[in-house]
C-alpha cells in the first residue's frame, strides 16, 4: 500500500514533467462565433482516435472529448454539460485515461456513490486495462496502488481526502488547501458538480473542497473537469461556485463582461432582491432569474467552457419519439379526509394576507414543512388508484413501468397494492446502495421485475431503466431539474432507445395528479403548472431555450397562483 498523504509525494509530483499551462497563454475573454458551435457539434469531419478505448465513442462523443482537450488547453478546465443519457461518463475516463499515460499518475473523480456501478461498468468496457479503486469514509488511510481513483462526493469524505484545513496564524482564519492525494492527481474531475453549488452562492463543504481542489488544480496546471447534465436545477446562482471550480476568477469574469470582480455575475444574472430582516440587519438575496439576460448567460457559457448537446439534436430515428401525458386522478373524499384535515391547518397559518406579502410570509420554515406534508398526503391519497394505474400499464399493456415517488409512506401504499395484484416490483431508494443497487437496476433490465419503485432524489442520477418505455411521477419534486434527472432514466442513448426508435416506439412519461372527487385540484396538482414553467428557466441556461417565467421558485409562484376551493373543508379564508 501506498501512503498518499505523505507530503513528499506533492513534492515530487511537482517536480515530474507535467504539461503545466502557463497563466498568460490561458483565454481571459469570450471565444468566437467557430468556437461556440463547436460546443454543439455533434460529430467531426475527421476520425477521432483516443488511446487505449475499447469500445468506439458515438460521434457526440468523439465531438466532447476534443472539445473537452481544446478546452483545458485554454482554460484550464471544461465543463461537460450533455443532455442525460448521452455518455459523458465515457468522456471523463478517456479524459483520465490520457491523463494517466502521460503523466504516470493517477486520476481523481468524484462523484455521488450512487453512479460507482456506473463508473465500473464504463470503465471495463471502455479501459479493462486500466484499475480502479473506490474511496470512501470519513479517516484517511494508505490506498492501494490504483490508475484512477473514485470518491464519494459526500461532504465530509471530501473535506477529509482532498483538503488539509490550515488555521493562518495572524487573522485565526481556517482556511482550506489542496491535499499530498490531490497534489500528485494527473486530472481532478467531480461528476455531477452541480451538487458543489453550495447555499445561495455561500459556498458549504462540498464546494469549499472543490474550491481548494480547483485552485491548485490551476496553479500547477493540472486539468480540472467537471459534467453535469443540470448545471442550474433553479436558478443562475447554482451555477457561480461550480463555475469557479473548474476556471477561478478568470471564467465568473469572462462571462460577465465588463464586471470588476466577481460578484458581477451575481448582481447580474441572479435578479437580487434586497430586504430588511428581523431586528433591521439588510440583506441581499440572489436566488431570482433576470430572464432578460438568461440566453445571453447560456451564449456566454459556450463560448467559454461549456459543452452541451441536447437528446432533441441527435435527429430523427436516433431516439424514440417522446412525450408527457398528465392524467387528474378524482379521488373519493374518504381518501382525501387526511389531506383535507393538512390542507386546512395550512390554510389557517396563511390566512392573514394574500399576495406577494403573504407568499413571502409562508415560505418561512414552517410552511415549507406544511407545504411537504401536503405533497406527503397527496401521494398517499393516491398511491392506490396509482397502483392501479401502473397496473393496467403493465398488465393490459404488458409493458415495464418506472414509478417514482418521494416519500416512504407513499413506497410502502404501492408496493403492497402492486404485490397484491400480482404485478412483481424492484425499489431504488436511498437504503438500496452498493452491490444492491447494481442488482436491482440489472434485476429490471433483465425484465425479472415489472415495476421499479424509484425514489426520485435516490434514482435521479446513476442508473439506467431503458427496460421501460414508460415512467409514472406519482409524485414530483420541487425542482425542475431533478424532474429532468427521472425522466432521462429512461431514454437514454443505449442499443435499447435506439432499437426502440427503429422500431417506431415511444417512450411516455405519465404525471398523476390528486383531485377531489369533484374535479377540484390540490396544491399537488398545481406544483405541476408550475413546474412546467420552472424547467423553461432552466433550458434558458442550460440549453439555451428562450424563457417566458419570471418567477424562480416553485413554492413561492405555486402559491401565489394557487386558488383553492373552500368547498372541502369548514372556515375558508
Amino acid at each position: 500500500m501506498t501512503n498518499l498523504f505523505d507530503p513528499s509525494l506533492g513534492a515530487a509530483a511537482q517536480a515530474a514533467p507535467v504539461p503545466v499551462v502557463p497563466a498568460a497563454t490561458l483565454f481571459t475573454g469570450l471565444g468566437d462565433d467557430a468556437w461556440r458551435d463547436a460546443s454543439k457539434a455533434l460529430s467531426l469531419d475527421y476520425d477521432v482516435v483516443v488511446p487505449g478505448l475499447a469500445r468506439p465513442f458515438h460521434p457526440w462523443q468523439a465531438a466532447a472529448y476534443v472539445y473537452a482537450n481544446d478546452s483545458i488547453a485554454r482554460w484550464g478546465g471544461v465543463i461537460i454539460g450533455d443532455d442525460m443519457g448521452l455518455g459523458k461518463t465515457a468522456v471523463i475516463l478517456a479524459l483520465a485515461a490520457d491523463a494517466v499515460r502521460t503523466t504516470g499518475r493517477p486520476a481523481i473523480i468524484v462523484a455521488p456513490p450512487v453512479v460507482e456501478g456506473g463508473y465500473i461498468n464504463e470503465l471495463r468496457a471502455c479501459f479493462p486495462h486500466l484499475s480502479l479503486q473506490v474511496v470512501k469514509g470519513h479517516k484517511r488511510r494508505p490506498l492501494d496502488p490504483a490508475d484512477i481513483y473514485l470518491l464519494s462526493d459526500d461532504s465530509r469524505t471530501m473535506q477529509t481526502w482532498l483538503t488539509d484545513v490550515i488555521t493562518n496564524p495572524q487573522t485565526g482564519k481556517r482556511q482550506h488547501h489542496a491535499s499530498a492525494w490531490v497534489q500528485g492527481a494527473s486530472l481532478v474531475a467531480q461528476d455531477e458538480i452541480h451538487r458543489s453549488k453550495g447555499n445561495g452562492g455561500k459556498p458549504t463543504g462540498r464546494a469549499r473542497a472543490m474550491l481548494a481542489v480547483g485552485e491548485w488544480c490551476r496553479s500547477v496546471g493540472t486539468p480540472i473537469v467537471g459534467a453535469t447534465g443540470t448545471l442550474l436545477s433553479n436558478r443562475p446562482v447554482e451555477g457561480y461556485l461550480p463555475l469557479q471550480i473548474v476556471g477561478g476568477e478568470r471564467i465568473i469574469k469572462a462571462i460577465t463582461p465588463g464586471a470588476h470582480s466577481i460578484t458581477g455575475y451575481l448582481w447580474r444574472y441572479c435578479a437580487p432582491t434586497q430586504g430588511t430582516a428581523r431586528g433591521g440587519r439588510k440583506f441581499t438575496s440572489f436566488g431570482g432569474i433576470d430572464t432578460t439576460v438568461a440566453l445571453t448567460l447560456h451564449d456566454h457559457l459556450r463560448r467559454t467552457l461549456y459543452v452541451r448537446r441536447e437528446k432533441s439534436d441527435l435527429g430523427e430515428g436516433v431516439l424514440p419519439h417522446s412525450g408527457w401525458v398528465v392524467a387528474p386522478m378524482a379521488l373519493p373524499d374518504g381518501t382525501m379526509r387526511r389531506y383535507a384535515r393538512v390542507e386546512h391547518d395550512f390554510f389557517n397559518l396563511c390566512v392573514e394576507e394574500r399576495g406577494a406579502v403573504w407568499a413571502d410570509k409562508v415560505s418561512r420554515a414552517q410552511a415549507v414543512v406544511q407545504m411537504g406534508m401536503l405533497r406527503e398526503e397527496a401521494g398517499v391519497a393516491k398511491a392506490e388508484a396509482a397502483a392501479d394505474y401502473i397496473a393496467d400499464l403493465v398488465i393490459e399493456e404488458g409493458k415495464q413501468v418506472v414509478a417514482f415517488y418521494d416519500h416512504r409512506r407513499v413506497w410502502e401504499k404501492l408496493a403492497l397494492a402492486l404485490l397484491g395484484k400480482g404485478v412483481s416490483v424492484t425499489t431504488i431508494n436511498g437504503s438500496v446502495t452498493g452491490d444492491d443497487r447494481i442488482e436491482a437496476v440489472a434485476e429490471f433490465q433483465r425484465g425479472d421485475a415489472q415495476v421499479c419503485l424509484a425514489q426520485i432524489k435516490a434514482a435521479g442520477i446513476g442508473v439506467t431503466l431503458t427496460a421501460a418505455a414508460d415512467a409514472v411521477f406519482v409524485q414530483c419534486g420541487w425542482a425542475a431539474g431533478d424532474l429532468k434527472q427521472c425522466a432521462d432514466r429512461i431514454l437514454r442513448a443505449d442499443d435499447i432507445s435506439r432499437a426502440r426508435a427503429a422500431a417506431g416506439e415511444r417512450v411516455t412519461w405519465h404525471v398523476l395528479q390528486a383531485h377531489y372527487a369533484d374535479g377540484d385540484a390540490t396544491f399537488d396538482a398545481h406544483i405541476w403548472d408550475v413546474l412546467e414553467k420552472k424547467a423553461a428557466v432552466c433550458d434558458a441556461v442550460n440549453a439555451g431555450r428562450p424563457v417566458t417565467m419570471d418567477e424562480d421558485s416553485v413554492q413561492k409562484e405555486a402559491l401565489l397562483t394557487w386558488q383553492p376551493s373552500q368547498r372541502h373543508y369548514k372556515g375558508g379564508w
